[in-house]
């Protein structure tokens, strides 16, 4: 195609309109960029500031994608402010900024020049790299509240009166930050590829109020490659895997959780000073869903699952070290009660957990264990609202698990939350088993070992208040045979057998339940609670109580009254006539007295 003159005339003089166009505006980007440097630096060289130095590389103004650039930013703290802090003078905290590079872009110009409305389609912030020191650990500060010497002031954030202020979106990208203890130059803080994404956030007035703002978002997404931390007390240090959370998808998703103790089993309960339990916990998944986020700036939390995958937790307690007895664990159900923000989570689910609970007793050469496996748990009802706790919210907790790694266990839990007297109930059911394999449970804390016998079938009910637990129990077993172990405090060597106690335990002790062409011997529980010991110390004493009771001579403690079938028809109802029984039966003994 041949262009006419005319045509060939126009096309140069509109090629050269914007090849000039193009130049100014290069010119235009050029002298902004230059402007908004001199402009920046001058700011900051006119800061008020001896404890940092506040610096960039460039900036870079595109006015055609309403673009602005800044290159290499960095914040430092001065030597003489490192050193002060460090030497603990000066009790506040110290940054230290890396950011490559901050891109802002769709600025609304002309509303930023009036100073009242700003807007910007994007602010992306390129692998920052943030270092917090402070000259102590990081929970236990008194910072100052009249040093006056930060970098950003919200006095200064407050005095612009801005009506209105847009962004549709805010992105960090693969931040790392941590936080250095200068006492000793420990790093106790680390996040490494944190992740922040926020969409279309909007700041603006209430109808017919100037000077209340409201905060409207469309979408938070948060993700987290590690993170690592000491824990309060610097007992323990927790990592965590992969993790990401959506305000849109209201879930929590997080791989690989460990709570690592910084001591060992033998030191632990040495350094704490008293007696307490060493936790070494890990979880391979972890799920929160139907999280109600807007419900937090309300102090509510509300959620409808948490769910961990294959949680493990080797639990120690050293008892030859004295217990605390000023201190008074709450039982859980209480503990829920007491929690000073508002709960609600519809169900809690435990898929294919590991427990093992180790004691070290007086006396023994090697810790007594008890194992949970391939543990799955239900919990409902967490909630703590007044209403419910009027109309008897109570947590339910449905849990099944293989004792000592080979026989069925089940554990039911009925938990009134808020109840003056603390009450709730609890039973279950063990299936057979060799009695053998329990020994490593019962011989370092007993000092009793089983040397045969069958274990057919354990059963049991019991209701408890804040004070003391009845219940019976249904113990069946054959053949069983103890001996009794001596306590050996010098010798590292196996305990020897007790010759007298294992003979007493072999003549009088029943060595079968039901003894032949005669009924189950249904024994009561009973126990009085320790205030300075757990929930779970507790509910086992009470077993405990109901088991020694199936294998000892006497009809005092056995319940006869009605069949095993009878009294699970009705079993709560009953036992709270055992309970009432018992109450005037003690009553009775201090009028006595």
């Amino acid at each position: 195609m041949v262009l006419s003159k005319r045509k060939k005339l126009w096309l140069i003089i509109v090629s050269a309109i914007l090849i000039i166009i193009i130049i100014l505006l290069i010119l235009l980007n050029q002298i902004l960029s230059n402007t908004a440097e001199t402009y920046l630096k001058n700011q900051l060289s006119g800061m008020d500031t001896t404890s940092y130095s506040i610096d960039f590389e460039k900036i870079r103004v595109n006015v055609f994608f309403r673009s602005v650039n800044v290159h290499g930013i960095t914040i430092k703290p001065t030597e003489s402010a490192m050193d002060e802090v460090k030497q603990s003078r000066l009790d506040k905290l110290l940054a230290e900024v890396s950011i490559p590079k901050i891109k802002i872009s769709g600025i609304g110009i002309m509303n930023a020049i009036s100073g009242k409305e700003y807007s910007a389609g994007s602010i992306r912030i390129v692998e920052p790299d943030i270092i917090i020191y402070g000259p102590q650990d990081i929970f236990h500060r008194n910072l100052s509240k009249s040093s006056g010497t930060g970098i950003f002031s919200s006095d200064t954030i407050m005095e612009t009166a801005v009506k209105e202020a847009f962004l549709g979106s805010f992105k960090i990208e693969d931040a790392h930050l941590s936080y250095i203890n200068l006492s000793n130059g420990k790093t106790e803080l680390e996040t490494k590829g944190l992740s922040l994404r926020i969409d279309d956030l909007w700041l603006h007035n209430l109808p017919g109020d100037t000077l209340s703002h409201v905060l409207d978002l469309d979408e938070i997404e948060i993700s987290v490659k590690s993170h690592s931390m000491d824990l309060p007390g610097n007992l323990y240090r927790i990592d965590i895997g992969p993790f990401e959370a959506s305000y849109n998808d209201q879930d929590l998703k997080l791989d690989s959780l460990r709570l690592i103790p910084a001591y060992s089993k033998e030191r632990f309960g040495q350094v704490v000073g008293k007696q307490t339990d060493r936790f070494a916990v890990s979880v391979d998944h972890l799920n929160i869903s139907g999280i109600e986020f807007d419900s937090l700036l309300n102090k509510k939390i509300i959620i409808d699952n948490i769910l961990l995958e294959g949680p493990y937790a080797d639990i120690y307690r050293d008892k030859r070290i004295p217990r605390d007895m000023t201190h008074f664990p709450k039982l859980f159900q209480t503990s829920v009660a007491g929690i000073p923000m508002a709960l609600f989570v519809k169900s809690i689910n435990v898929s294919n957990g590991y427990v093992n609970y180790q004691e070290m007793a007086e006396g023994a050469t090697q810790a007594g264990a008890v194992i949970f496996d391939k543990m799955d748990v239900l919990l409902t009802g967490v909630c703590n609202y007044a209403d419910s706790i009027k109309n008897g919210q109570a947590i339910r907790v449905d849990a099944q698990a293989q004792l000592m790694g080979k026989s069925p266990v089940q554990l039911y839990f009925k938990l009134p939350i808020g109840n003056k007297k603390e009450y709730f109930t609890f039973h279950g059911n063990v299936s057979s088993f060799p009695a053998t394999n329990i020994n490593s449970m019962i011989e370092p804390l007993a000092f009793i070992g089983a040397t045969s016998g069958t274990v057919n079938s354990v059963n049991y009910y019991a209701v408890a208040c804040c004070d003391t637990a009845i219940g019976r129990i249904e113990f069946k077993y054959q053949d069983l045979k103890v001996e009794v172990l001596k306590k050996n405090k010098d010798s590292e060597k196996a305990s020897a057998e007790n010759k007298f106690l294992s003979f007493l335990a072999k003549t009088v002790m029943h060595k079968n339940n039901p003894h032949e062409g005669k009924p189950v011997r249904i024994a009561r529980m009973s126990f009085v609670r320790n205030p300075n010991k757990g929930f779970f110390n507790y509910v086992w004493k009470t077993i405990q109580d109901g088991l020694i009771k199936s294998m000892t001579p006497g009809k005092k403690h056995l319940a006869s009254d009605m069949s095993w079938p009878d009294f699970k028809a009705r079993w709560e109802k009953n036992l709270w006539k055992d309970r009432q029984a018992l109450n005037a039966k003690n009553s009775k003994k201090k009028g006595n007295k």
